[in-house]
């Protein structure tokens, strides 16, 4: 029977990530869709002990009562919805907190000043780059950055004949630093997943951030180099003089109106307050970012009606991810809390060689990569991790350690996979393909992957 159930569950997450792969249907309607055929079918199953027909279904996943039933489902589904419960209020109040400070036109300012600043020399240019895309990042969503970094950085390029495949990996390879900031995307769901606190994720995570940070800079100049020396080649000379490069951003008159310019320096300050809450205060991952949210709105927007533009111009992306997260807590609750993850994780153990269990983190972090290009993030991590955290767990390796190899060597990739929809979106901001983005970017992204995961290892942060 435990056999039986293992093919369940994987056909089931075989299933899950093949329609988000052809995008057949959205995430939340996939993880519930997949939830409760796998859910309802086994409570099915179960109930034919009535007409004499006993598979032990609850023997078999270890559920107290021995029965897999309405109930024993009610239970298990709860159970995954709580555990994202403080997730998701993470990310809809650091949505809506860093909505209103890009609304106010904090960081246009901040990278429109940046801009000015650069020289005519093509190491002052790929440097600023991975800059903008740090602060323009510091969001966690991936289109915003998109929508605000390549406009900006799109004329300098142009001008001085730069290719827009060099800006656009340079870009993502600062967005894979950023994203492991506790309310981005990947180690959210890392935290879910583990059952981990975000916070004490990312203060884990910091020291492979900041090797990674030096690193994308060591890329920029090193691309500063290859771009310099290409212009040489075309016959291309630049001079040192400074010129004034501002963004071709068009702003429409609602966005103007909302802007607050005057706030610059409080908002400055209002971002550190809320970072050194989060890291040093000891509360809950999204309370700093409630109490941030609610002073910038009053800072900025007093008047009740310009409050409910800046809401509701948040709300779109707020409700995506929380209803995301919420779905992914259904997913949880059907395939981990009912153990199904154990059995399908004792059917790999039984195939797989016991030689390469304690090598499964290198594995993993080597192939993280090319399996960025073929998963989306939700199949990655949804899909993928319980499952190498479960036969992970049989070789005494920690679900956390696995859990971190994989959000930081894929997060070099994330925005190069066509399956991630803001690469589409930056491919075509950029105007280059798909595919001469990949082909730019793939090299440099397993490089920078691969040093991360030694960079880990020797700070400690990753155990072997």
């Amino acid at each position: 029977m435990q056999t039986m159930l293992a093919i369940v569950g994987f056909v089931g997450l075989i299933a899950m990530v093949i329609l988000l792969l052809k995008e057949k249907t959205s995430v939340q309607v996939t993880f519930i869709l997949i939830s409760g055929v796998v859910g309802f079918g086994l409570v099915g199953l179960e109930s034919l002990s009535h007409f004499g027909l006993h598979l032990e279904i609850g023997k078999a996943l270890g559920i107290k009562g021995d029965y897999f039933g309405l109930k024993e489902l009610s239970s298990f589904v709860k159970k995954g919805v709580m555990s994202v419960a403080e997730t998701a209020a993470l990310f809809l109040f650091s949505i809506l907190f860093f909505t209103v400070l890009n609304t106010s036109g904090m960081f246009d300012k901040i990278i429109n000043a940046l801009i000015k600043q650069c020289g005519k020399n093509t190491y002052s240019v790929t440097i600023l780059t991975v800059v903008v895309a740090v602060i323009a990042h510091l969001d966690g969503t991936g289109a915003s950055t998109f929508l605000i970094a390549i406009p900006a950085l799109m004329p300098i390029y142009h001008k001085m004949g730069m290719r827009p495949t060099t800006m656009m990996m340079l870009t993502v390879s600062a967005m894979g630093v950023m994203n492991l900031l506790p309310w981005g995307g990947p180690t959210l769901r890392v935290a879910i997943i583990t059952n981990q606190d975000v916070t004490e994720l990312w203060t884990r995570l910091m020291p492979i951030q900041g090797v990674w940070l030096v690193f994308c800079l060591i890329l920029a100049i090193y691309m500063g180099f290859v771009e310099s020396q290409r212009l040489k080649k075309l016959g291309i000379t630049l001079d040192n003089s400074k010129q004034s490069l501002d963004s071709h951003k068009e702003i429409t008159q609602e966005t103007f109106m909302l802007r607050r310019d005057n706030n610059f320096v409080v908002n400055c300050f209002l971002l550190i307050f809320v970072l050194v809450l989060l890291v040093f205060a000891g509360f809950p991952s999204y309370f700093p970012f409630m109490i941030g949210s609610t002073l910038a709105l009053l800072i900025n927007y007093p008047n009740l009606k310009n409050q409910d533009k800046v809401v509701k111009k948040a709300s779109s992306s707020a409700i995506m991810m929380a209803t995301t997260l919420l779905a992914a807590g259904v997913l949880i609750g059907v395939f981990d809390k009912s153990g199904i993850m154990k059995v399908m994780a004792g059917l790999i153990l039984n195939i797989m060689p016991e030689s390469l269990g304690t090598y499964l983190p290198i594995i993993i972090g080597i192939l993280a990569v090319p399996m960025a290009v073929i998963f989306c993030t939700d199949s990655y991590f949804y899909g993928i991790l319980p499952i190498v955290a479960s036969v992970g767990a049989a070789f005494g390796i920690d679900a956390v350690t696995l859990g971190i190899v994989m959000v930081v060597c894929r997060n070099s990739a994330t925005f190069m996979s066509p399956v991630v929809p803001a690469t589409l979106l930056g491919c075509g901001l950029a105007n280059i393909s798909v595919k001469e983005h990949v082909q730019a970017t793939f090299f440099y992204a397993w490089i920078i992957s691969i040093a991360c995961l030694i960079s880990g290892y020797l700070l400690g942060v990753i155990h072997l």
